[in-house]
């Protein structure tokens, strides 16, 4: 559920975007902006949301996400300035991305070794359910916000529509508090006695067993960390110093001659697969209503040629004009949405029997080999199969990426790997929205080239496929 509330709110804002600017009036260059200021604070909030899991811990990261995403909601809807509007955008991006990251990095920790990849592309798959979710509400509130447009007193608009998308993530928050701390996280601190009783509940839970017939375990085998023993003091400005001082230490760790080559061929596999699956989405849909079609027609791959866009002409499309919704739009984006499911059902059959390696190789090769054939096709249904292959192959791919990384390195430095590796494809995204035009066909060779990149870096990848976890 802490999933679906972040999905739903990060989707319903970017539909919000695009009533806001008909609402008050802002050009394009100012919706490019939001975007991007989005993207800006993801990278931001996925960087230090990874860097302070590690050094205190991921349980209270959880629901403090999800508070900021709350606070940032609410503040969006309430804002009536372009800054303040900015500001919430980007305090907004920076709560999703942290949410994103420390929810999976404490799920891994948690789970036994041989459901990790199961239960991680499960969490994906109910991710993009929240997304499908929240383009249903958006499409069914959208045609009354329209019509209040203008209006003094409106029931219906995108500022409570924001509210409302927010609201659940403070409802998540209270329950995310009760989670138990990570057990790996206290093991790798040495807080035995704290972890033992942790393992003593899950062993209760799982097993329907009295937590004190847990099988005897000698956790002091297992208690080697990173970090020296230094623990924080009361004096804030020592306490700054320590936490800049261990994220050094783990940064010198993940780019040590038994990591860097690792972390390099994550650093490249999360970069080519930078534009994320709402993105993709919106910018497949965008194709079809303004380039494969034009006036009820189909236009030959050749002839497309003249359809140029940025992303602010992407993002308004969920509107006809000020006064008409767009709803082939709002129909083609929930058929090319779940394509994703269709990935991350097959991904939750497969991953842990194929394993990481094959499953990010196959659907590397089948992803762009559609959207290479995309390029070639003048048939309208022919070129639905294909987008719906792409959108569903790039599902998996960004998925067992980010299991591949979980798994790779240890307790200490898993959220400051997740963090480092999110920080370019996010700045990217922030630079691309800004400066660069999508024009076909050659945005489709750019694509196939970059899943061809990733298929290529999977191939001296390690695969940890129910193996245990490096500590």
């Amino acid at each position: 559920m802490c999933t679906v509330s972040e999905a739903t709110a990060s989707l319903i804002v970017l539909v919000a975007m695009t009533l806001l600017a008909c609402d008050l009036n802002y050009s394009n260059k100012d919706v490019i902006m939001l975007n991007a200021i989005s993207s800006l604070g993801m990278a931001v909030g996925s960087l230090i949301f990874g860097i302070v899991a590690d050094y205190d811990g991921r349980k209270r990261l959880i629901p403090a996400s999800m508070i900021i995403i709350f606070c940032a909601s609410i503040g969006l809807s309430f804002s009536h300035t372009y800054f303040l509007i900015s500001f919430s955008i980007f305090i907004l991006g920076f709560g999703a991305a942290g949410n994103n990251a420390v929810l999976r990095i404490y799920l891994i920790e948690c789970l036994p070794t041989r459901k990790h990849g199961t239960c991680l592309a499960l969490i994906d798959l109910i991710w993009i359910i929240g997304l499908i979710f929240a383009l249903g509400i958006s499409w069914s509130l959208a045609p009354s916000i329209i019509r209040m447009l203008g209006n003094e007193f409106r029931p219906s608009s995108w500022r409570v529509l924001v509210g409302v998308a927010g609201t659940p993530n403070l409802i998540m928050a209270c329950g995310a508090s009760l989670l138990p701390a990570s057990p790996r996280y206290l093991i790798s601190h040495r807080r035995l006695e704290q972890a033992m009783f942790v393992l003593q509940q899950m062993f209760a839970i799982n097993n329907s067993q009295h937590m004190a017939n847990i099988p005897s375990i000698n956790l002091n085998d297992y208690s080697r960390a990173v970090d020296d023993e230094e623990t924080s003091n009361d004096n804030f400005i020592d306490s700054v110093k320590l936490l800049f001082l261990k994220t050094w230490r783990r940064i010198v760790f993940v780019v040590s001659f038994n990591f860097i080559g690792h972390t390099l061929l994550l650093i490249a596999m999360r970069l080519f697969l930078f534009p994320g699956c709402i993105w993709l989405a919106l910018w497949i849909t965008h194709k079809f209503i303004h380039c494969t079609i034009k006036d009820g027609d189909l236009v030959s791959i050749n002839n497309q040629t003249y359809c140029t866009s940025d992303f602010s002409d992407i993002t308004m499309n969920f509107l006809t004009n000020c006064h008409k919704i767009s709803d082939n739009y709002f129909k083609y984006l929930l058929i090319f949405s779940s394509s994703f499911i269709i990935g991350e059902v097959l991904l939750v059959i497969v991953i842990d029997i194929i394993g990481r390696r094959l499953s990010l190789i196959t659907s590397g090769l089948v992803g762009a080999t559609s959207i290479l054939a995309l390029a070639f096709t003048n048939s309208f249904h022919i070129s639905i199969v294909l987008s719906i292959f792409f959108l569903a192959s790039y599902s998996i791919m960004n998925t067992v990426t980010n299991i591949i990384q979980l798994e790779s390195y240890p307790t200490s430095v898993r959220g400051t790997i997740v963090g480092l590796t999110s920080v370019l494809p996010h700045f990217l995204s922030f630079f691309i929205k800004l400066f660069v035009q999508v024009t076909l066909p050659k945005i489709l060779y750019i694509l196939s080239g970059l899943l061809i990149g990733v298929t290529i870096i999977a191939l001296p990848i390690r695969d940890f496929t129910k193996a245990p976890m490096p500590e």
